[in-house]
């Protein structure tokens, strides 16, 4: 199996069709040897995000629905990783969704890197992501294109989760921390950047990220104590809980720091 990528629900179909609907065009470029496989974890308390699941049609799919007892979103991905076969591992909230070709694009480059280019510690890729806060008019492509130091980048500025592909091997070593609340997926990435780790970037974007979701909220109880934060986004935040009064304004304040630190690299 070449690669898996698993979609997280959880009483939200509506948004579970969209997603799964997104894979069709996601992997347009990939050839009929490439393997792929679904898994669906859900933790909901009725049938309606099973019922998408089984309406959506996936050719060339090896598609799989696991129900899940709730215990936050990272508790779900460290279940997933027990489950996957795929070589290469990304993760995707049911409302977000690929853009045409994204997943395939995110896929060849990890082969192209990790064989022709022989790296041996390539634990993810890195790929581009379009923010869009819903009912906003707002949207920015984090990272920004015109970035000369991506590397400085990518260790400031978390980059979005979504628009990562994971060597399986290497997300298996480095689980979700469950206490470190909504900030779990920090010390993942962090480990993805630490020495002898290579950066693989690819600056296209690849998929669609809602600033909605869990997490994307202004903050919860254990945002500051999270052991994948560096000192520079824990001031972030403490910003956040300074602002949570306001937090129509959060999604600009999130758009003006991207635009600010991608004009610094």
């Amino acid at each position: 199996m070449h690669a898996t990528v698993v979609v997280l629900c959880r009483n939200n179909p509506i948004e579970l069709e969209e997603t799964l609907n997104s894979l069709k065009g996601a992997i347009d470029g990939l050839g009929p040897h490439h393997q792929l496989e679904l898994l669906v974890i859900d933790g909901s308390n009725g049938n309606a995000c099973r019922k998408v699941y089984h309406s959506v049609v996936l050719f060339n799919w090896n598609c799989r629905f696991i129900y899940r007892s709730p215990n936050g979103t990272y508790d779900a991905m460290n279940a997933a990783l027990g489950e996957v076969k795929g070589r290469w591992i990304a993760f995707m909230n049911s409302g977000d969704i690929y853009l045409r070709g994204g997943f395939a694009s995110l896929l060849l480059h990890a082969e192209t890197q990790s064989v022709k280019r022989s790296f041996k510690h390539l634990g993810a890729v890195f790929g581009q992501a379009w923010i869009e806060p819903p009912g906003l008019p707002l949207h920015w492509l984090t990272p920004n294109p015109s970035l000369d130091k991506i590397d400085v980048w990518l260790r400031h500025m978390v980059p979005c989760h979504q628009s990562m592909l994971f060597q399986t091997t290497f997300a298996k070593l480095n689980p979700y921390h469950l206490l470190a609340g909504s900030k779990a997926d920090r010390a993942v990435i962090r480990a993805a950047l630490a020495s002898p780790a290579e950066i693989s970037y690819l600056s296209k974007p690849v998929c669609v990220y809602r600033l909605n979701g869990q997490s994307s909220r202004l903050f919860d109880l254990h945002s500051i104590t999270s052991p994948g934060l560096a000192y520079y986004e824990r001031l972030v935040e403490i910003l956040r809980i300074i602002i949570s009064p306001f937090g129509a304004v959060y999604p600009f304040v999130m758009w003006m720091r991207s635009i600010w630190f991608g004009w610094i690299c």
